[in-house]
């Protein structure tokens, strides 16, 4: 199994000397930003974010989600793997220091570049649909799929008007609960109503529900209400 190093780009761009951003993915397959700061003997984290998530927001919301379980945000140099790997869910066995033309790129960029990079692997998006078609989609979409997290979450899509579809149904249905009646959201689900096109779509799943899905297939004959296997999402 090989090995992970953890590889710090010096960011000249910065106000403060010696800092250094990267971007990995954490063993649930979560894609973080890290920027630090080296101040004599110690590294103090100036910026951490899941770069996965409120990509499509703007100002500051697009970089807010914080990983909850970061609590040590300075500490000695000796102590910078132990915390990425209890705080920030990713093992590395070094550290590898690099001079990076894109490590000076504006944050936008420099997110959006390592991003790329890091799904250039296809992951395809399974819906199953059904009526008459918008934009060459079908009316209703469903599906079953498990997200990064790996909890299991089925999901109905329907054209609402003006271009714009709405979430009517999504809830997590690996757990039971004590009222079987309940059916509960993903919490990071905020938007209702969408761009009801293939891109919207994706943007919807990997930003709201913890997907990294790059492409869709839509398909038909399938029962997703007899099967409760998913179609598609993380292995």
């Amino acid at each position: 199994m090989k090995q992970s190093i953890l590889q710090l780009e010096l960011c000249t761009c910065s106000e403060y000397p010696d800092t250094y951003r990267t971007i990995f993915k954490t063993k649930h397959g979560r894609v973080l930003y890290l920027e630090l700061r080296i101040t004599g003997e110690n590294y103090v984290i100036t910026d951490c974010f899941y770069s996965d998530r409120n990509q499509s927001r703007s100002g500051a919301e697009r970089y807010s989600a914080r990983p909850q379980m970061l609590q040590t945000i300075n500490f000695h140099k000796d102590d910078l793997l132990s915390v990425i790997e209890d705080e920030l869910d990713k093992k590395f066995y070094g550290v590898q220091f690099m001079r990076t033309d894109q490590a000076d790129l504006p944050l936008d960029q420099y997110v959006k570049v390592n991003s790329a990079h890091m799904n250039q692997k296809y992951h395809f998006l399974i819906m199953v649909g059904e009526g008459e078609s918008y934009n060459g989609i079908p009316l209703c979409l469903r599906t079953r799929l498990k997200n990064k997290l790996h909890r299991s979450i089925f999901l109905e899509l329907n054209y609402y008007k003006d271009g714009k579809g709405i979430v009517s149904q999504c809830y997590y249905y690996d757990r039971k609960y004590k009222r079987k009646d309940i059916k509960v959201t993903p919490p990071q689900l905020i938007r209702c109503f969408f761009p009801y096109s293939r891109e919207g779509i994706l943007d919807l799943l990997n930003h709201e529900i913890c997907c990294d899905f790059t492409h869709m297939i839509v398909t038909e004959g399938i029962d997703i209400d007899s099967d409760m296997t998913p179609l598609c999402g993380a292995l």
